[in-house]
């Protein structure tokens, strides 16, 4: 509509406002807050997130304690300086995610593949578990704020059984507090099985999927797909994949995103088996080629489109 953005980049805080953030929290004057107040930036160069994560882990380890017959908060400097924390922020939240139950850390691992935002329904699916189940593992995350739900209308299905607020909110929509979180959560999966893992959610959201639902999803499932492509081998598995990728790609045109679409094209094409031109699978390979020539043309990219045209058999 011709309406000006304007991005406004978030500094990290000052020294002073990292000062006054440290004192507020422990109700304490400035003064008494600096010896702490320089190990915190000096750890979160100012992220105002890290921070407050910094702070509750300490709380968490005990290293920060309220003392109630002087009633008033202290901290053994000593000890944080002598406590092993990385620098890192992913890694150290990665470790906040390891102190939560088995079960939570599972969830999350598999809603950080989901990405940033997730629905309940679809987390439930890849978890291969019922929605009670599913939202309960969730709680814990809830609980500590690592994730948040979207809307001001949502059920835990472990505080309530009322019909009338499970229709309310049939199918909530959370998301990770921070990217930094979710990040973490998806790091917790080791490197060996982020493409099995990947291959499985893709596999589950297809099987669980209506005709309707799979389009709707089409680029969900692609991208879990997309990520464990080498371990997708067998020959009628590759055209399956390749057709998935055909249909991604047309429904990225419609929305005129050719970039997007010329990329699951080209995915499409470069796993099909060496058989794409025999007469069962013509029409799949035919049908990518042309629409791959089409769009890279729209890309302007005219040696692709030479190149795929010419490819044609």
């Amino acid at each position: 509509t011709g309406a000006v953005v304007n991005t406004i980049v978030l500094q990290p805080l000052s020294e002073p406002d990292m000062n006054q953030l440290v004192a507020d929290t422990l109700n304490c004057e400035l003064l008494l807050a600096q010896p702490l107040t320089k190990l915190v930036y000096q750890k979160t160069h100012g992220n105002p997130f890290f921070a407050t994560q910094f702070l509750k882990a300490l709380n968490d380890d005990h290293l920060i304690t309220f003392d109630l017959e002087s009633r008033h908060w202290q901290c053994n400097i000593a000890q944080v300086k002598a406590l092993a924390i990385t620098d890192d922020v992913v890694e150290f939240m990665a470790l906040q995610l390891q102190k939560l139950p088995n079960q939570t850390q599972n969830i999350l691992k598999l809603a950080a593949c989901i990405g940033a935002q997730f629905d309940l329904n679809t987390l439930a699916i890849v978890s291969e578990q019922s929605l009670e189940t599913t939202a309960a593992d969730l709680w814990k995350a809830l609980q500590e704020g690592l994730i948040i739900p979207n809307t001001e209308i949502y059920k835990f299905f472990i505080q309530s059984d009322s019909t009338s607020v499970s229709n309310a909110a049939a199918n909530p929509i959370y998301r990770f507090l921070h990217d930094r979180v979710q990040q973490a959560a998806y790091s917790l999966i080791p490197d060996d099985q982020k493409q099995i893992t990947h291959l499985e959610i893709g596999t589950l959201l297809l099987r669980n999927s209506s005709e309707t639902q799979r389009q709707e999803r089409i680029f969900d499932i692609v991208g879990h797909f997309n990520l464990a492509a080498e371990l997708i081998t067998l020959p009628q598995a590759r055209y399956e994949f390749a057709t998935l990728n055909l249909q991604a790609g047309k429904a990225a045109k419609t929305s005129a995103a050719f970039d997007a679409a010329f990329m699951f094209v080209s995915t499409g094409i470069d796993r099909l088996p060496d058989t794409k031109w025999q007469e069962d699978n013509y029409p799949l390979t035919l049908a990518l080629y042309d629409l791959g020539a089409e769009l890279a043309y729209l890309c302007s990219q005219f040696e692709q489109t030479d190149r795929l045209i010419a490819s044609i058999e």
